[in-house]
């Protein structure tokens, strides 16, 4: 496929344009989202970090599920994203790049990522899943979902379709294309815990939920 990615500008751009319209998309994503925060295994106590929090759908449950005593911090490009975000939950706010998270070593105790390394350069995914492992905690659990390529008829169909528009312009599919996450995960010195492919309404999205090792 033609890697001709977005850049980080570019891609703020749009998803500063999009806004709230940003929640009906992501209805193709619930069932990947649902598995995601249900492998993140999120307890009373713990620190989390949503990277790409979009309009903070996800900070709600999670902050529930680590209260009392946790935190969770929602992290996004988009400053419009990070307003709504912060709206809906309250949650502590951060405007950054996934490549380079201003964030301490080995804080926190889990991140979640996703529909976010679908969006980047190819050479720029390891730069971010690095940054993810600094900020984990030895042990710590990664859950990730990006669009990936279709493993029913419907599916090959609908990304085969989608690869076309993005070889046109990565903008009309606001810069996401179809990743295979799992070997690049490993490469990033994660144990990958559960693989899966989540098919909703024909859209594919592969599933990553990982343990930081040493």
């Amino acid at each position: 496929m033609n890697e001709k990615a977005l850049s980080p500008e570019r891609a703020r751009r749009i998803y500063d344009r999009i806004g709230r319209l940003y929640d009906l998309a992501e209805s193709f994503g619930d069932r990947a989202k649902e598995t995601v925060l249900r492998g993140l295994a999120p307890t009373p106590g713990m620190r989390l970090i949503d990277v790409g929090a979009g309009t903070g759908r996800d900070l709600l449950r999670l902050q529930r599920a680590v209260a009392p005593g946790g935190t969770v911090f929602a992290v996004d490009l988009s400053m419009v994203m990070l307003r709504l975000a912060r709206a809906r939950s309250g949650a502590p706010a951060c405007l950054a790049d996934a490549r380079r998270l201003p964030f301490a070593r080995e804080v926190f105790d889990g991140l979640c990522c996703t529909y976010v390394l679908d969006l980047l350069p190819r050479g720029d995914i390891p730069l971010a899943l690095g940054a993810f492992r600094r900020v984990l905690k030895p042990g710590g659990r990664l859950a990730l979902a990006s669009m990936t390529e279709g493993v029913t008829i419907l599916s090959r169909a609908l990304i085969g379709g989608w690869k076309a528009v993005y070889r046109l312009s990565p903008a009309l599919c606001a810069g996401c294309r179809p990743l295979l996450l799992a070997p690049m995960v490993r490469s990033a010195g994660f144990e990958i815990l559960r693989r899966e492919v989540v098919v909703q309404f024909g859209f594919p999205s592969e599933v990553v939920i990982a343990a930081r090792v040493d």
